[in-house]
């Protein structure tokens, strides 16, 4: 088949990119062609080449000079190479309202989307995945939610990850990576997160001025962009002045215009004793999989895709939201969790509700991984089998295939 697919262009380190970039490569390797819109690409169309790191990309990839997310130039590239299926990895924002009125004929088109707060999704963007041919939620939450709110029903296909390129390696390789970054006997708390307002990196920063005073030799370790182009209004080196934490964050030097090679990645998860991430909500949750998956207990915001990731797998610990006891999404429609979840979230962009995480129950959470390593150990085993049996990408890419060709 012809296959098109619009998400972040290759050349980017997103989490878009990173798995439609999979979902093409593995399209190409069973025969198909595949023609990439490449959002945030602004070249002349390129076919078959080769990233920085030596990844080839055997399709087509095309930019788009006037318009974000191919608005100008989608229906005359559907059209003028008579594609078969349309794929979309995007938020149903970005696309909101002018796809309504694009022609994507001849192709059938799915819309692989997020949701990645509660009240539903983001304003109007129902709409979006009412036109589509087949909406594609990415998680249980998302498929529920938008059952729930908006009366759609959905396919679910998670997220994946290359479980060749992200494992544990041996304690001499980690202790070594840790000497690097001079981390050796001290107790790694990882983060990998884009430095941007959602992630509500504040509260992670909040959370170790706690943490410190129980844990010792804690240090805090982020693979992410302080600098980053989409950081909050805050910044981020001057909070960690603010609060005297300049001794106890180290930064892995990553860009964020230029991440690193993925085979390179498992270090930076490996490095760690515990994966951290305060964040308002995901749609997904690459980094958590990616921790999982190389047996890093995970501690995150108990809200949107946590508990189906982390909680229900035993994989970590869900961070109870500020002011709100433990409750179990999957127990409740998504309104009751909404109302019952609501005096700890704030109403965002798009009238979307974030989780506000609680940085004592986080700190806690930390705590008792510190204090028991033989729990660290089964809570990373945990995360390992799980993302074997339900997240490898060999697995997700096989689920796409059967879809496209309505198996």
């Amino acid at each position: 088949m012809k296959i098109a697919i619009l998400s972040d262009s290759p050349m980017i380190p997103t989490g878009f990119r990173n798995q439609s970039l999979q979902l093409a490569q593995y399209l190409v390797s069973k025969g198909h062609e595949v023609h990439y819109m490449g959002n945030a690409f602004m070249g002349m169309t390129l076919n078959n080449f080769e990233l920085y790191d030596g990844t080839k990309c055997n399709f087509k990839l095309y930019g788009e000079m006037q318009h974000s997310y191919f608005r100008n130039s989608m229906s005359e590239i559907l059209k003028s190479n008579m594609i078969d299926r349309f794929i979309i990895l995007l938020d149903t924002f970005m696309v909101f309202p002018w796809f309504l009125d694009i022609d994507t004929s001849p192709a059938k088109t799915y819309f692989w989307f997020p949701t990645d707060g509660g009240g539903g999704l983001p304003n109007g963007c129902h709409n979006i995945l009412k036109k589509v041919n087949v909406p594609v939620a990415m998680s249980e939450f998302g498929k529920k939610q938008l059952k729930e709110y908006h009366n759609i029903e959905s396919e679910c296909i998670p997220h994946g990850v290359n479980t060749d390129l992200f494992y544990k390696m041996s304690d001499e390789e980690r202790n070594k990576l840790r000497s690097s970054y001079g981390l050796q006997d001290k107790f790694v708390i990882g983060v990998i997160a884009r430095n941007q307002p959602r992630k509500h990196l504040d509260r992670t920063l909040k959370a170790m001025c706690l943490i410190k005073e129980k844990i010792p030799n804690a240090i805090l370790f982020l693979h992410l962009d302080p600098d980053d182009p989409a950081q909050p209004l805050w910044r981020m080196r001057s909070l960690i002045q603010k609060f005297g934490l300049e001794n106890r964050v180290v930064f892995s030097g990553m860009k964020a215009h230029q991440g690193i090679p993925e085979k390179d990645m498992k270090n930076m998860y490996n490095i760690m004793d515990c994966f951290f991430l305060s964040t308002s909500g995901e749609g997904f949750g690459i980094p958590i999989i990616e921790a999982m998956a190389c047996e890093v207990p995970v501690v995150a915001t108990s809200y949107t895709t946590t508990p189906e990731l982390v909680e229900l797998n035993k994989a970590g610990f869900g961070i109870k939201l500020a002011g709100v006891e433990q409750l179990n999404l999957f127990e409740l429609t998504s309104k009751e969790y909404d109302y019952k979840s609501m005096n700890g979230t704030i109403t965002g962009s798009w009238e979307v509700e974030r989780g506000i995480c609680d940085i004592k129950d986080a700190t806690n959470c930390i705590e008792k991984l510190y204090i028991n390593p033989e729990l660290r150990m089964e809570m990373g085993k945990n995360g390992r089998k799980v993302v074997m049996e339900k997240y490898d990408f060999n697995i997700i890419a096989l689920k796409w295939e059967k879809l496209i060709k309505g198996e």
